[in-house]
């Protein structure tokens, strides 16, 4: 079963408010009250002058601290958006190097929107399966918006800067990943490019399905959705997870949504930024479980069982 030894994220100190974007943006007045007032986005946060890069090793460092390097086996870059660096960068041989992770493996995962990261799990599950007792991954999640058309999905949400570091093994202490489910609906690939009646398909499967491969999760866990203390979502907008909150008869205050309007929606950073605050809040206390769920542009869907670790572990 694959553990989460170490959850950090990479949250930026600074934030700008979703009002003061309209014009860098390029988007009416009317966008921006629906942005704020309606789908509950007040600020996102900004990483200034940091690259992708530097988020990405920050989350890493803290992770790797006071850990044996040379038990990490694979380092793994899970990331939404295609294209995070030109390909003569040699990105993953560059984190390697400066994480210190001479003997491990290094790639990176995309094409799944931002489930990528709950769907990078078990991939690094079975990597790790085929390693040596002890062995672990780093798995880093995250990029930051680079241009205005990354950071605003018309008439959704507003995208922040924000990564995660996971440091995971099969044995040992650490959050228990107890099942994964995820869909693909791939009549839905062209994302921002669908034609309207698309779009509108879109629209109408969304929460549905979302709530679907919610259940689908919590049932391979071998649990039902009372059993959840707390679903961690991605940060997409409020009013998303109010229609799937109704569908499944969920009531709103066991979805954490504290931080949809500090930190905007951050790409597939979400559920583990927000297990860390949730769990730095008391949000989330040792023992419980909790429902990590994400959807992603071109028609992805992902949820994530995990027990989170006793205290005395």
């Amino acid at each position: 079963m694959l553990r989460l030894r170490r959850v950090t994220p990479f949250i930026p100190p600074h934030s700008t408010a979703v009002a003061d974007l309209r014009e860098s943006l390029a988007v009416s007045e009317s966008e921006i009250r629906l942005l704020t007032r309606f789908l509950g986005l007040e600020r996102i946060v900004t990483a200034g002058g940091l690259s992708t890069l530097d988020m990405l090793l920050a989350a890493g460092q803290e992770a790797l601290a006071g850990e044996d390097r040379s038990l990490v086996r694979h380092l793994v870059h899970a990331h939404t958006v295609q294209h995070v660096a030109p390909p003569a960068l040699r990105w993953m041989d560059v984190l390697r190097e400066k994480l210190g992770l001479d003997g491990a493996g290094a790639f990176s995962m995309s094409h799944q929107g931002c489930v990528i990261s709950l769907a990078a799990l078990p991939v690094v599950e079975a990597l790790l399966a085929a390693e040596p007792a002890g062995s672990t991954a780093l798995l880093l999640i995250g990029e930051k918006a680079l241009s205005p058309v990354m950071q605003h999905i018309p008439g959704t949400s507003v995208l922040g800067d924000a990564t995660a570091a996971v440091l995971a093994g099969l044995d040992g202490p650490g959050d228990a990943v107890l099942s994964v489910a995820h869909r693909t609906l791939g009549e839905f690939h062209q994302a921002a490019n669908m034609d309207e009646e698309l779009q509108r398909r879109y629209r109408v499967a969304y929460a549905p399905t979302l709530a679907e491969v919610m259940v689908e999760a919590v049932r391979a866990a071998g649990l039902g959705l009372d059993d959840i203390d707390l679903v961690l979502p991605h940060n997409v907008n409020r009013y998303s997870w109010s229609t799937t909150a109704r569908i499944l008869d969920l009531p709103l205050e066991r979805i954490y949504l504290e931080n949809v309007p500090k930190t905007g929606h951050c790409f597939c950073a979400d559920p583990f930024m927000n297990l860390s605050t949730a769990r730095a809040e008391n949000a989330v206390r040792p023992g419980e479980t909790v429902l990590m769920v994400s959807a992603g542009q071109g028609g992805t869907f992902a949820a994530a069982v995990v027990g989170t670790a006793a205290r005395e572990e």
